[in-house]
């Protein structure tokens, strides 16, 4: 049985106007870094780009605390320390991108040689709870999985949460656009919206996202 996803981080990267080009080609060499099995702990691994904003993010997952800190300790984020002065307006946040997987969908996809892996675009909803509607936000996020898992377009879903915090949040990625639509007029999209007065101190944040490259495990 393939190892589950229970940990994970998400680091937004912001470009420089003058660099966002080279960050793109930063992702490109970083999953270099990531192929050929480096990190066996790093179960999924994506480089993105913001929509309409100059915001790259890497997103990647682990079965373990072990992972996480190899991959922390590791050549794409060596690399990152060392050229964010040049390509970043503000450093990356690493600690601040910790976070738990509360429940995830993913379907194999593509050729390993393939650097999308199928996939071209994906969405990333962050969530901010009321501070006495947390346990019910992260219960709403881990009973979303099965309507999830009913959307054919939607081949990889995570739930997360930034313990410590009142923040969760969703990424997801799909093959085209269609998907993504698909999804955003689906089930778990009309179920979340009907509760963001009761359950949200605000509208979720929405931000459609460009897939740069993906590895899979």
């Amino acid at each position: 049985m393939p190892a589950e996803p229970k940990i994970g981080l998400l680091v937004p990267l912001h470009a420089k106007p003058d660099q966002v080009g080279a960050v793109a080609d930063f992702l490109n060499i970083g999953y270099g870094l990531m192929t050929g099995n480096q990190e066996p702990e790093t179960l999924q691994w994506f480089a993105v780009k913001y929509e309409n904003q100059p915001v790259y993010a890497i997103f990647d997952t682990f079965e373990a605390e072990s992972g996480r800190k190899a991959h922390i300790d590791g050549k794409v984020a060596d690399a990152l320390r060392a050229n964010a002065s040049v390509l970043l307006a503000q450093g990356p946040d690493i600690a601040g991108g910790h976070l738990d997987v509360l429940a995830s969908k993913v379907k194999p996809q593509g050729p390993e040689s393939d650097v999308k892996k199928g996939l071209t675009c994906g969405l990333r909803v962050l969530l901010k709870a009321k501070a006495n509607k947390v346990s019910e936000v992260r219960a709403f996020l881990k009973g979303a999985l099965p309507l999830v898992e009913a959307e054919q377009e939607t081949p990889l879903w995570y739930a997360i949460e930034f313990p410590g915090t009142n923040v969760f949040g969703i990424l997801d990625f799909f093959e085209t656009p269609v998907g993504l639509d698909l999804h955003l007029k689906g089930e778990v999209a009309k179920a979340l919206f009907a509760k963001v007065d009761e359950l949200l101190e605000g509208p979720p944040d929405v931000v459609k996202t460009e897939v740069l490259g993906v590895t899979l495990q």
